[in-house]
């Protein structure tokens, strides 16, 4: 989903404790209850509601860091594709069609906005064109993204290198 330049004016009603906590917590963020409103609806239509159909779990980074530093590299590895072959498609296809690299970009934006499994940046320097993901779960969610993503483009059949460190990972086009 784009984000439009433009916000509608609506009336809606919601539950008074409900309210309480958003005034209390747009407080804290410095911003209003409305733009913080709106960040939330806005993060379900983009991404809430699509996990809600995929069945998906929320983790604390340390229970997920355990969870992967307890995890074989191999399995990791096997892990990620399998995940990459079945979820990112099964996402994309329910988020907005087909398996592109264009959707591809826009998922990896998606769950850097929202899930905050990484930072997403892109670039086209003197390198030639990458996209980087950036994290601070180590390296073996490093090896779990390559993989992940890897086997996504392969599926799309968009030619990538990657390259990883204990804190990114680099998609390479040609």
């Amino acid at each position: 989903m784009k984000r439009s330049p433009r916000a509608l004016p609506r009336s809606f009603r919601i539950d008074e404790e409900a309210m309480q906590v958003l005034q209390t917590e747009a407080k804290r963020q410095h911003t209003s209850p409305s733009a913080l409103l709106n960040d939330f609806v806005v993060s379900y239509a983009e991404y809430g509601r699509f996990v809600d159909q995929m069945g998906a779990i929320s983790l604390s980074r340390q229970t997920l860091t355990a969870i992967l530093d307890a995890t074989q590299d191999d399995t990791l590895t096997k892990a990620a594709e399998q995940a990459g072959r079945s979820a990112v498609p099964a996402y994309i296809g329910a988020m907005q069609g087909r398996l592109t690299k264009e959707s591809i970009h826009d998922f990896m934006e998606v769950l850097s906005r929202n899930a905050h499994l990484f930072q997403f940046n892109e670039s086209n320097d003197g390198f030639g064109p990458h996209w980087t993901l950036v994290h601070e779960l180590g390296s073996k969610w490093s090896t779990f993204l390559a993989h992940y993503f890897g086997e996504a483009f392969r599926l799309a059949k968009v030619p990538v290198h990657h390259e990883k460190s204990e804190r990114s990972v680099i998609f390479w086009f040609d």
